[in-house]
């Protein structure tokens, strides 16, 4: 004798049997989606994706250079004092002093470039009579090589000069490249002695 559920089991086992044979695939199916699913490829990006990527790219190189280059800025920002190289052919006059072979003072002015003109020669005359000349020493070899703070003028000493002022004691030690100096001149405009310019001359002008 059958259980009273039994009926409804049997329907139960039915109605599973035909649910599976609906949706189980066939051999075919299955090798079909195998064989669609072997040779399908990746989608290429869109090209509004690969524009938008370079873009992102060339934003965060800009800002990694930014801060390459604002770091290399706050390094070492100290002011250097850079001597400039000298060329003697810059300038329209030289005033050379020397002891001659003779063993006198001599002195000359050198014209390049163009001929003295009568203000000119005014300007030198009246530079002949000051007693302090200043100037930046810029270069030293056997002779000095000084930036007159009389426009376009440098100053040659010899180094025959240079030696008789130093066996007078007259040539203050300590002096270099880049120092601003006091040349002391007599009656006759020559260069009786050389120092440091003080602390309150900095700079022709001041």
């Amino acid at each position: 004798m059958n259980k009273p559920d039994e009926p409804l089991d049997q329907k139960l086992t039915q109605h599973y049997k035909e649910r599976k044979e609906r949706t189980t695939l066939t051999a075919a199916q299955q090798k079909a989606l195998l064989n669609k699913a072997t040779h399908t490829k990746p989608k290429k990006p869109t090209r509004l994706s690969f524009t938008l990527q370079l873009t992102s790219l060339a934003c965060a190189l800009g800002v990694f250079a930014f801060i390459v280059f604002d770091n290399n800025n706050s390094i070492n920002t100290t002011p250097k004092t850079v001597l400039k190289t000298i060329d003697i052919h810059d300038y329209s006059i030289i005033k050379t002093h020397e002891i001659n072979q003779a063993g006198s003072y001599a002195s000359s002015i050198t014209e390049q470039k163009h001929a003295l003109d009568s203000q000119l020669a005014n300007d030198l005359r009246r530079h002949q009579q000051r007693h302090i000349e200043y100037g930046t020493l810029v270069k030293v070899d056997n002779d000095w090589y000084i930036v007159s703070c009389n426009d376009e003028v440098l100053v040659q000493i010899k180094h025959s000069l240079l030696s008789d002022l130093k066996g007078k004691h007259a040539v203050e030690s300590g002096l270099n490249t880049g120092d601003m100096l006091a040349m002391a001149h007599n009656g006759k405009g020559q260069i009786i002695a050389l120092k440091h310019a003080g602390a309150g001359v900095r700079q022709c002008g001041a």
